[in-house]
């Protein structure tokens, strides 16, 4: 058996305390694209004159709300995506009586689905609904297209409820991830190049007893972990599963 599963389904049994810091990379086995890799959604929306990071801030959204909605249900819309196995072992390590929280940069609502209870979206939701001016929540069976803009059952624009650059995030969101990380004995790290603020911050304000990363590709902080792999995380944690279930 790979040695790493091993070190990392030790460290599982050690810890209670667990905060999983999940990016876009976990939800690519549920085919679902990143946004940085190549082909991934920055790619496919640099295509269109603009950059993926223009595309998805709120100034391109109040300037261009037609594009911006077209962009939304081509790149970001995946309302058929099921969970794959990287989401549902965290639902798993709950079902073990360990302390899960999930801070995820994902909007796809697949940590959810897969049953895990504690999740704090730091982005928000793709699948909920909100009116542009207040940030009302709207009933999903309300919003229509009209003219290409998605608008509630009284004609009034609405967005999803995702935070787009140039926005602040939840200051409550925050405040509850960053009490779990300083809480937690394990650390995880998948699926996320840590390029986006506040990643950096959560990984240096860990002060628990074991930091992992599951990631296909290096991060800025490779020496803030005990344990480094680079694998899909999907395959990856079924190896891990399979030794814990075998002990």
């Amino acid at each position: 058996m790979n040695e790493q599963v091993k070190v990392f389904a030790k460290m599982i049994a050690e810890s209670n305390k667990i905060v999983v810091f999940s990016g876009a990379g976990i939800s690519t086995a549920s085919g679902i694209p990143d946004f940085r890799s190549s082909g991934g959604i920055y790619d496919q929306i640099k295509n269109r004159r603009y950059s993926g990071e223009e595309a998805l801030s709120v100034r391109f959204m109040e300037r261009n709300p037609r594009m911006f909605f077209e962009n939304m249900q081509k790149n970001l819309s995946f309302p058929d995506a099921k969970p794959n196995f990287g989401h549902r072992f965290f639902s798993e390590l709950e079902n073990m009586n360990k302390e899960v929280t999930i801070i995820t940069q994902n909007i796809d609502d697949l940590h959810e689905k897969a049953g895990s209870s504690k999740v704090l979206p730091l982005h928000g939701s793709i699948n909920r609904w909100v009116t542009s001016q207040g940030q009302k929540p709207v009933a999903n069976g309300e919003v229509h297209s009209q003219d290409g803009i998605a608008v509630d059952s009284q004609g009034r624009s609405v967005r999803p409820d995702i935070v787009l650059y140039g926005e602040q995030l939840n200051q409550v969101t925050m405040q509850a991830a960053s009490q779990a990380i300083q809480e937690a004995d394990l650390l995880i790290v998948v699926g996320t190049s840590l390029m986006v603020t506040p990643a950096s911050f959560f990984v240096d304000a860990f002060q628990g007893r074991y930091a992992v990363l599951i990631n296909q590709t290096e991060v800025p902080q490779m020496n803030r972990f005990d344990l480094v792999v680079k694998e899909k995380s999907s395959d990856f944690l079924r190896k891990v599963w399979e030794c814990i279930q075998n002990k």
